[in-house]
């Protein structure tokens, strides 16, 4: 099940990222006040439109209203007009430019935001970082936009190194050439209305210069091995079905796992490492020391 900020991230893939009661409903009143707090999503006008929650059908139907305007209620084949919950009709719009301004305050960025002529993508500045000064952006789209996104990059900025922070996983980093495709879920949190940026995690993007096709040295086997038997106890202990159950139990991809099994920094970052380690109940020094052979 997602959480509040995966879902947010994931809605900025629209062009106009918008969250009905029924999204948000599910939602803690912690993560719905960090959100709100952070100015980055804002009630909008009423919903004119709902689902049926009066029979099986779930279909969509326009909003009518009493004469007195305090009824609301929609037409439906098998329950007649049934009420509509006024809470129901509540909206949000989520804000790609103010998630821009927190990124570049949680980098400590200089210079100034600066939208880029393509939609949805802003310059947020510069710091240093893995040697070197690059450029961040960030950009409120979908996978399928992103290679035109890295042309509007290069089109604006030239072949310039930099960050693009995106709402989603990258098949890899170095799609972008000089320009490294950065998840912001994995790289980003919002805790208390306060954003807070991995910068280790993204250096390690920015340090990844091996070719394509050649993976990082991954720990010994008998680590790996280890790695997965906490987490297959956990499992049993919490009687979790998969990985694919555990990601969902602990609010995280199941590809950050399998990356923090292998010690594949690319995937994941370390304040998600830590945050997991809490989560399960495992010392660090436990998840990264395997018994040698012959001791229990």
């Amino acid at each position: 099940m997602e959480n509040a900020w995966q879902l947010f991230l994931r809605q900025l893939a629209s062009a106009d990222p918008e969250f009905t009661y029924d999204d948000v409903c599910g939602w803690s009143t912690d993560e719905f006040e960090a959100l709100t707090g952070a100015g980055l999503i804002s009630e909008m006008a009423q919903a004119t439109h709902v689902s049926c929650e009066a029979c099986p059908e779930g279909h969509w139907e326009r909003v009518r209203w009493s004469e007195d305007g305090h009824r609301a209620f929609i037409p439906c084949p098998l329950a007649g007009t049934p009420d509509v919950n006024l809470e129901r009709l509540r909206r949000w719009r989520g804000s790609p430019k103010q998630l821009a301004v927190l990124l570049a305050q949680a980098l400590a960025l200089s210079g100034e935001i600066e939208p880029l002529p393509a939609s949805r993508i802003w310059f947020l500045g510069r710091r240093r970082a893995s040697g070197r000064t690059p450029y961040f952006f960030f950009a409120a789209i979908g996978p399928d936009e992103l290679p035109a996104m890295i042309e509007a990059v290069r089109l604006a900025y030239g072949r310039v190194a930099g960050v693009l922070f995106v709402p989603f996983s990258p098949p890899t980093s170095t799609e972008g050439g000089k320009v490294r495709t950065v998840d912001i879920g994995k790289a980003a949190s919002l805790q208390d209305r306060r954003m807070t940026v991995d910068l280790p995690f993204v250096e390690v993007q920015l340090g990844d210069e091996r070719p394509p096709g050649m993976s990082a040295k991954h720990p010994p086997k008998s680590l790996r091995d280890h790695r997965r038997a906490i987490l297959q106890a956990y499992m049993e202990s919490k009687e979790i079905e998969d990985m694919n159950a555990l990601g969902s139990h602990l609010r995280m991809d199941r590809s950050a796992l399998y990356g923090m099994v292998r010690s594949d920094k690319s995937k994941y970052g370390e304040s998600s490492l830590k945050a997991m380690l809490t989560k399960i109940g495992c010392p660090r020094p436990t998840w990264d020391r395997a018994a040698k052979p012959g001791r229990a």
